[in-house]
């Protein structure tokens, strides 16, 4: 008998412990073989089974933000509790399917003894060791059922199953109906099972199927077997070796991690320092600027482009210190009219200074709008211009535009 808290689980069963019953044999492909004291090895191409009685799979009740290793050890701590068992007596391990590897809510509970004895049996050469109902075929919507004389092994879809005796298995069978939602879409017996399994189906509403051209006719893929990840629980991998495999593989880098952590940290907190002394440097210098554009170039009003602004204000300076009568820089011109261009995004594509015409400058823009755009922009700025011609060029892209830019003081009639 199993000793201890799992003790408990196989008298719920129905079955004893031990090998497993004659009646059981036959269930299953050659690529399969039962577990004997006494027993061969099962080949390299085989998986053991051990009686699933002996590793129940049950519920446990996780929150759902629980995560990793942690979550593992609260399963462990509710089931020592239910099962009233030591640390070093049963070893429990997750059970979930391969897309759900997070949320599982399942474990597979075994006694650590007779887990030993397996391994040892079982030897290094097979595929796996697993629970005998878990090599039942298995699919969405679909229960399996195999019934040996005293022995019922059920697959309740790809996350649920178990071995029992046909009483046990009754009882068990009704809670998982009531229980189910939305209840099974049919029950595929490839054996024939007692008449109180099939009342109970009958009064269910689910169609007891036995055969795969059966599950077909009623529109039903048939459960496959070993499709669901189960080879990911071979009894013979001890998770907490596991667990101590990759400690060991990991804290000898804690403390080179740590100290990489805390380089990273302090220079951080100088990259952060450094920036905030540029901010306030760019601050102080901001404030500088103003202080002087406010003293010397605009004593009025908003500022909102320091740098168009002041070659305004240097512009009409200029021609205020040229005398009445003289003519203005070009100089002076270009310089105010290319800081408006540049921020308005014009090409200009030449310029040119006579006497009689004063500066002309041909620019590029995007559209007809943007011409006008810019015309108002350089009078806002304080320039008289006046639009020569704007057309569109066969050659490139956009709208050529040539404008004639003259000083404020001396006004331009418009062309087109």
């Amino acid at each position: 008998m199993v000793a201890n808290g799992n003790g408990k689980l196989n008298a719920e069963t129905g079955l004893d412990t031990g090998a497993p019953e004659e009646a059981a044999g036959g269930a299953f492909p050659d690529q399969f073989a039962y577990l004997t004291p006494g027993g061969s090895a099962p080949g390299a191409r085989q998986i053991g089974l051990v009686p699933g009685n002996e590793v129940p799979l049950l519920e446990v009740n996780l929150p759902p933000a629980l995560r990793g290793h942690a979550r593992e050890q609260v399963a462990e701590r509710q089931m020592r509790d239910t099962l009233a068992s030591g640390d070093d007596l049963i070893e429990v391990r997750p059970f979930y399917r391969p897309d759900r590897q997070d949320d599982w809510t399942r474990v597979l509970v075994a006694d650590r003894a007779i887990l030993e004895d397996w391994r040892r049996l079982a030897g290094a050469g097979c595929r796996a060791v697993l629970p005998d109902y878990l090599a039942l075929p298995a699919g969405e919507g679909i229960w399996t059922l195999i019934q040996r004389g005293a022995v019922v092994l059920a697959r309740l879809g790809p996350e649920d199953g178990f071995r029992a005796g046909p009483t046990v298995a009754e009882r068990l069978l009704k809670e998982a109906l009531d229980r189910a939602d939305p209840a099974p879409q049919a029950v595929y017996a490839r054996t024939p099972v007692t008449a109180e399994l099939e009342a109970l189906f009958n009064r269910a509403n689910v169609p007891l199927l036995r055969d795969e051209p059966a599950l077909k006719a009623q529109g039903l893929v048939p459960p496959r077997r070993l499709a669901h990840g189960e080879l990911n629980f071979d009894l013979r991998r001890d998770p907490r070796a596991a667990r101590a495999r990759l400690r060991a593989s990991v804290l000898p880098w804690r403390w080179p991690l740590l100290a990489g952590s805390l380089a990273a940290a302090m220079w951080a907190g100088a990259e952060t320092l450094a920036i905030s002394r540029l901010e306030e440097q760019t601050a102080e210098l901001r404030d500088v600027t103003m202080q002087a554009v406010r003293r010397d170039f605009v004593p009025d009003g908003p500022v909102l482009d320091i740098r168009t602004q002041v070659s305004r204000a240097l512009a009409e300076a200029r021609v205020k210190a040229s005398g009445a009568g003289r003519a203005v820089s070009p100089l002076d011109l270009l310089g105010l009219s290319a800081d408006v261009m540049t921020k308005r995004g014009a090409r200009p594509d030449y310029t040119d200074y006579t006497q009689a015409d004063g500066l002309s400058a041909v620019v590029r823009v995007e559209d007809f709008a943007a011409a006008d755009e810019l015309a108002a922009a350089l009078r806002q700025a304080g320039l008289a211009i006046s639009v020569v011609e704007s057309r569109v060029s066969e050659a490139d892209e956009g709208v050529r535009t040539q404008l004639r830019i003259d000083a404020p003081d001396k006004p331009v009639g418009e062309e087109q």
